[in-house]
This record gives structure tokens, sequence and C-alpha cells, in this order.
């Protein structure tokens, strides 16, 4: 497992969204593939309630592990849990500590299926 590219972006909407400037990849042990996330697309990292923010907050170690999620929850063949161990293999990598990559893996996996429902409406 490891990432492939440096993460470069450009801010969007007064800092809600990044817009990557250079294509983000990540080789995932957990699924056997390379996450190829292209030039342009749109993330807002970590997906974390405001009020957790003073802890947790948006960016951190952990956001390249963040777009790659945000990718497979949008356009991912996978499943969702695959996505969530995907993001918490990625977290890995990145020397995200123990205690803070199991907290956002938990987080996705409580309230993950707000955000994985929302790209799967018919």
């Amino acid at each position: 497992m490891k990432f492939i590219g440096t993460l470069e972006v450009r801010v969007e909407d007064e800092g809600k969204y990044r817009i990557l400037l250079k294509p983000l990849a990540f080789i995932s042990v957990n699924i056997g593939d390379v996450i190829s996330v292209p030039e342009g697309y749109r993330t807002d990292y970590a997906s974390v309630p405001r009020i957790l923010w003073s802890i947790l907050p948006p960016t951190g170690r952990y956001t390249k592990a963040a777009v790659i999620h945000d990718y497979l929850y949008e356009y991912g063949e996978c499943t969702r849990e695959e996505a969530d161990f995907v993001f918490l293999e990625a977290m890995e990598d990145l020397g995200v500590s123990y205690l803070v990559r199991h907290s956002m893996w938990l987080g996705v996996r409580v309230g993950g299926w707000v955000g994985w429902n929302k790209y799967r409406k018919v």
C-alpha cells in the first residue's frame, strides 16, 4: 500500500471544496487495485461534523486518505465497507496514529451511509 503523487489543489467555494490539480493514486492491498483520483476531482477532505473540528479537523495527516475515500464513495466500484477499509489502510500508510485513524474509521462506519447513499440514489 502506498500513495502515488502529491496532493495539489486549488480552493473553491470560499474554502469549502478543493479541486485536484494533479491526479492522486493509492495502491490498495485491501481491494487489490490502484485507486486513481483524476485531476479536476472535487473534494471537501474529511467530512467531520463541525462540533468535532477542535479534535479532528477536516484536514490533517489523513487528508490524502480522505480524498481517496471521497472518490470511492462517489465513483468507486466497491462496497462501502471496502471503501472504509481503504480509508483505514491509507491513513496507516500516511502515519496517522492508531487512535486517530480508528476513530475516523469508526466515524465513517457509523455515519458514512449518508454520503454513500447520496451517490447511489436512482
